[in-house]
C-alpha cells in the first residue's frame, strides 16, 4: 500500500495532528506549563538534575561518591517526589506514555501482520442464553 515516502509522511502528519488533539496530550502540555510556572518545582528539578549529573560523572570516572553526596541526592529526590505539581506532571506523562505505547503497538502489529490489520473485525459472539430450570 504505502511504498511512497510522501504518503507515509502524510499519514505521520495526520497521526501527529490527531495526537495533538487527544486529551492526554493536552493534559501533558498543561501539566508541563504548570511545572514551568512553579518556581519551587523548577528549582527542585534543577537541583536534583545537577546533583544527579555530578554523581553520574563521578560514577563513570570511577571516582568514589561520598555519603554526603548520596544523602544530598536522596533528599533532592524526595523533594521532587513530594512536589504536587511534579506529581501531576508525572501522572500526565505516564498517561501520555501509555497512549504512545498503545499506538506504537498498533503500528508494530500492523507492520508485522498486514493481513490481520486489513481484515474486517469479527462480529462479536452472541451472548450465551441462560439455562431454563428443569421442572
Amino acid at each position: 500500500m504505502a511504498d511512497n515516502l510522501e504518503e507515509i509522511m502524510g499519514l505521520a502528519a495526520t497521526l501527529g495532528q490527531a495526537i495533538s488533539r487527544h486529551p492526554r496530550y493536552t493534559m501533558l502540555k498543561e501539566a508541563d506549563a504548570r511545572v514551568r510556572a512553579d518556581k519551587a518545582a523548577t528549582e527542585a528539578l534543577d537541583a536534583y538534575n545537577r546533583a544527579a549529573q555530578m554523581v553520574g560523572r563521578k560514577e563513570r570516572a570511577g571516582q568514589p561518591i561520598g555519603v554526603d553526596e548520596k544523602r544530598n541526592l536522596e533528599g533532592l529526590h524526595q523533594a521532587v517526589a513530594a512536589n504536587e505539581t511534579i506529581k501531576g506532571f508525572m501522572r500526565a506523562h505516564a498517561d501520555f506514555a501509555e497512549l504512545m505505547r498503545r499506538m506504537n503497538d498498533t503500528i508494530h502489529n500492523a507492520m508485522n501482520e498486514p493481513e490481520a490489520a486489513a481484515a474486517p473485525a469479527a462480529a462479536p459472539a452472541a451472548p450465551a442464553q441462560p439455562e431454563t430450570p428443569k421442572a
